[in-house]
C-alpha cells in the first residue's frame, strides 16, 4: 500500500509497472490520475476541504437557518466577509441608497446561491494561500482570473457574475494541488519547461501522465461541483459550450497573458493575439478589456491587503507594474499601498454603521423578519467585540428550559447541540444570570463565582457573557457569548455597546408582537 510520504513514479514508469491497466481497457491518464487523488485524499486537510466545499455550494437555500450556516462560513475569514459586503454593494446588487456594512444584511439582499458562489471561491483562495510562497503566487493568480472573469461577465451583460467567479476560481484547480500536494514533481516540470525548453503539455505527459485540466475536472467531479465548473476547467478560444465557460477561459487567458508573459516587450503582441483568438465569442475592445484588468486588480487589493499587507504591497506593486506594460499609464488603478478601510476591526465606526444598519432592521417596516434580525444582531456582536461566539436562547412554551435557537462562531452546532438548560436551580450561570435581568459579562463586570468559574472550565471557556432578553417586563429569553482564548476581556464600552444590540432585539420583538 503506497504511504502518503512515499515517492511517485514517473509517468512512463507508472505505465510499464501496471501494463495490466491498459489491458483491463484503463488508460495510463485515468491510472494516473486515480492514483494521485487516492494519495491526496490520505492526508487530512484535502478531505476537510473537500466537505466544505461540497458542503458550502452543493446546498441553495434561502432560508433562515441556511443562511446562519452560511454566515458562520462567510464571517470565519476577512475575505470572504469583505467579498460579501463589496459583492452587495456592487452596482449590479445594489437596491438601496444607503451601502451595506453587514454581511448578514448583505447575504440577504444577495440570497444563498450567489453568497455560496462567493464561499466557494473564496474558501479555495484562503485553504490554499497560506500553504508557501510558491501557492500564494498560484492562488492570486487564482483569484485575479475570478475577478476578472467575474469583470468581464458584467461588461457582456451576462446575468450571473457571481458564477463566472466561482468558475475562474476553480479553473487553475489541477495545477494548485500538483504544486500543493507533489511538489517535488512540480518542480520538475517546470524545470523541464524553463531549463529544458519542452512545451507545458510535454513536461506534464512525462511527470503525470495527464493535463493540468484532467486533474482539475476529476476533483471537481468528485466533489459533484456544477457541469459548468468542469466546463470552464476545460474551456479554450476555440472549445468552449458556453458563454459562461468562453468567459472562463478568456479570464484565464488573460491572467497568464498579463502576469506570466516572460519578455516585457512582448507583453503587447502577446495580449492582442490572444484578444484575436477570443474574439469569435468575447466581442470586447482593448479600452474594455482594460477597465476588466483594472477592476480585477482592484478587488484582489482589497482582499490581499486583509492578509499580510507587507508582502502584499510587494505583490500588488508588481501586478499593477504588470499591468501598466500592457495597458499604458492610463490605465486606472488604486494605491496599493493603502490598506482597505471597510470591516478594519476593532473600529468604533465600524461599530456604529454596524448598529444603525441593524436599527434599520428593527422598524418592521423593514420587512426583516424576527430572525433576520437576529442573525444581524449576532453579528455585530462578533465583529463589534472580541467574542469567538454568540448565541440567542429563548424559554421554551412551558418556561421549564432555557434553549439556544441560533448562533454564530467557532464550532456553533456542536455548542448549541447541547446548550439547554432547566430554570431551576440546576440550570447553571446561564440561567441563574438570565433570571437575575442584569447583564454581565465575566470577569470585566466582576470576578467569577466559584459555581461560575467551574461551568466556564467544563464548557472550555475562559470568559462569557449574559444578556437578558426582557420584552414587556417578562424574561423570553437571553443573548450570550464568550471566548475560547486567553485573550484580554472585552472593556466596560464594549460590554455596554453588547447591551445595546440585545435591547435592540428586544425593541424588534416588542414592536412586531404589538
Amino acid at each position: 500500500m503506497m504511504r502518503l510520504q512515499d515517492p511517485l513514479p514517473l509517468a512512463s514508469e507508472a505505465l510499464h509497472r501496471h501494463g495490466d491497466a491498459s489491458a483491463a481497457g484503463v488508460s495510463v491518464d485515468s491510472f494516473s490520475i486515480r492514483t494521485r487523488l487516492a494519495r491526496i485524499m490520505e492526508g487530512g486537510d484535502f478531505p476537510a476541504l473537500s466537505r466544505q466545499v461540497i458542503d458550502t455550494i452543493s446546498t441553495i437555500d434561502d432560508d433562515v437557518a441556511s443562511l446562519q450556516r452560511l454566515a458562520n462560513v462567510v464571517l470565519r475569514e476577512y475575505g470572504l466577509t469583505l467579498s460579501v459586503v463589496r459583492t452587495a454593494n456592487s452596482v449590479h446588487y445594489r437596491r438601496g441608497g444607503r451601502p451595506t456594512e453587514s454581511a448578514t444584511h448583505a447575504m440577504m439582499m444577495l440570497g444563498a446561491r450567489v453568497v455560496r458562489q462567493l464561499a466557494g471561491s473564496m474558501m479555495l483562495f484562503e485553504h490554499f494561500q497560506r500553504r508557501s510562497p510558491e501557492l500564494k503566487e498560484l492562488m492570486i493568480l487564482s483569484l485575479l482570473t475570478a475577478n476578472h472573469a467575474r469583470a468581464t461577465a458584467l461588461q457582456l451583460g451576462h446575468d450571473d457574475p457571481e458564477a463566472a467567479h466561482l468558475s475562474g476560481m476553480f479553473r487553475n484547480l489541477g495545477e494548485v494541488l500538483v504544486a500543493c500536494y507533489f511538489h517535488d514533481d512540480y518542480q520538475r516540470i517546470r524545470s523541464l519547461v524553463q531549463d529544458d525548453g519542452r512545451s507545458e503539455a510535454s513536461a506534464l505527459r512525462m511527470v503525470l501522465g495527464f493535463a493540468y485540466t484532467d486533474f482539475g475536472v476529476e476533483v471537481a467531479n468528485q466533489w459533484g461541483l456544477p457541469d459548468t465548473i468542469a466546463q470552464g476547467i476545460r474551456a479554450t478560444a476555440h472549445t468552449s459550450p458556453s458563454l459562461l465557460a468562453s468567459v472562463t477561459a478568456f479570464s484565464h487567458e488573460l491572467t497568464s497573458t498579463l502576469y506570466q508573459t516572460d519578455s516585457n516587450s512582448s507583453v503587447g503582441p502577446a495580449l492582442d493575439a490572444m484578444l484575436d483568438a477570443h474574439r469569435p465569442k468575447i466581442r470586447l475592445t482593448r479600452e474594455q478589456v482594460g477597465r476588466i484588468a483594472s477592476d480585477a486588480l482592484k478587488e484582489t487589493r482589497e482582499v490581499l491587503l486583509g492578509t499580510d499587507s507587507e508582502q502584499s504591497v510587494l505583490h500588488l506593486r508588481e501586478l499593477n507594474a504588470a499591468a501598466r506594460r500592457a495597458f499604458g499609464a492610463s490605465l486606472t488603478l488604486a494605491d496599493d499601498g493603502d490598506a482597505p478601510t471597510m470591516l478594519a476591526e476593532p473600529d468604533v465606526t465600524v461599530r456604529a454603521r454596524l448598529r444603525n444598519e441593524l436599527d434599520d432592521a428593527v422598524d418592521p417596516a423593514s420587512g426583516a423578519t424576527i430572525g433576520t434580525v437576529l442573525l444581524q444582531a449576532m453579528e455585530v456582536i462578533m465583529r463589534g467585540g472580541p467574542f469567538d461566539r454568540v448565541v440567542t436562547c429563548f424559554m421554551t412554551g412551558d418556561r421549564m428550559q432555557l434553549v439556544a435557537r441560533t448562533g454564530l462562531g467557532t464550532d456553533i452546532d456542536a455548542l448549541l447541540s447541547r446548550f439547554s438548560f432547566p430554570v431551576s436551580a440546576r440550570g447553571g450561570p446561564v440561567v441563574a444570570l438570565t433570571q437575575q435581568r442584569q447583564s454581565v459579562y465575566l470577569p470585566t463586570d466582576r470576578t467569577m463565582h466559584t459555581m461560575e468559574q467551574r461551568w466556564a472550565t467544563e464548557q472550555g471557556v475562559s470568559q462569557f457573557g449574559v444578556f437578558p432578553l426582557i420584552v414587556l417586563g417578562k424574561v423570553i429569553g437571553c443573548m450570550y457569548c464568550d471566548r475560547l482564548g486567553s485573550g484580554p476581556a472585552p472593556d466596560r464600552a464594549t460590554v455596554r455597546f453588547t447591551k445595546s444590540i440585545a435591547d435592540l432585539v428586544v425593541d424588534a420583538i416588542a414592536r412586531r408582537r404589538s
